[in-house]
């Protein structure tokens, strides 16, 4: 069952000295390999960039 996550960018594209974007808080490659990841794998980003956007 597919839970078709939504990719975290909120349109802010500008990655930071440690090539992590500091609208989304991903890293340039998980950027570029969003399509690729599995459903877990989106999911656990998302989580780990809602937290950071928190602090």
């Amino acid at each position: 069952m597919s839970t078709n996550v939504i990719t975290p960018c909120i349109g802010q594209c500008d990655l930071d000295e440690h090539e992590i974007c500091v609208g989304c808080y991903r890293s340039a490659v998980e950027i570029t390999d969003w399509l690729n990841k599995s459903e877990d794998e989106k999911i656990a980003i998302v989580i780990r960039c809602k937290k950071k956007m928190r602090v």
